[in-house]
């Protein structure tokens, strides 16, 4: 079973003013579903490398009450916002791609508010190529310890569906 982007977000404390990051949005699935739940006080931050994918973002983003930034960014490269401007960061199925995952982390730290939270997922296994390649998936424990080594504290895993592992890290 895949996992729901509602479904994992209903773990995470989303308040009506929050400013989120969705790093590596992708199709917007966990965006969208956040656009939903912040309505118009709420401000979502996409970022992505594809240009095409955040024009996407845009012109679907139009139709939510949520105000939309789109940045196209490498996340390999430092996070192209201020510090402590988010609330709540949004690290789906993206650690796998990073090559520099503990500067990556760092990066989320620095632009999560103390008191903020990360909500993390990835992949748990290749899964005959149907995730990322074996060599690319990253350890739910290894996850855990980047983000506690760049000072989240970290919670249990969260059901994730039988493909992926989450956890929240909150900032301290």
């Amino acid at each position: 079973m895949f996992l729901n982007p509602k479904d994992i977000l209903s773990h995470v404390p989303i308040t009506a003013h929050a400013k989120v990051g969705d790093f590596g949005v992708g199709a917007g699935h966990y965006s969208f579903a956040l656009a939903e739940k912040l309505g118009a006080e709420g401000t979502i931050y996409a970022f992505d490398a594809f240009g095409p994918a955040l024009d996407a973002i845009r012109r679907k983003g139009e139709h939510y009450p949520a105000e939309f930034h789109t940045l196209q960014s490498d996340l390999n490269e430092p996070i192209p916002i201020a510090e402590n401007l988010l609330h709540i960061g949004v690290v789906a199925n993206i650690l796998h791609q990073i090559r520099e995952r503990e500067r990556f982390v760092m990066e989320v730290a620095r632009v999560v508010r103390p008191g903020g939270t990360a909500l993390v997922v990835d992949w748990i296994s290749s899964f005959k190529n149907m995730g990322p390649s074996s060599e690319a998936v990253l350890a739910p424990g290894e996850a855990v310890r980047l983000f506690r080594q760049a000072g989240f504290e970290t919670g249990d895993m969260l059901p994730a569906g039988t493909h992926h592992f989450a956890f929240l890290a909150t900032l301290k």
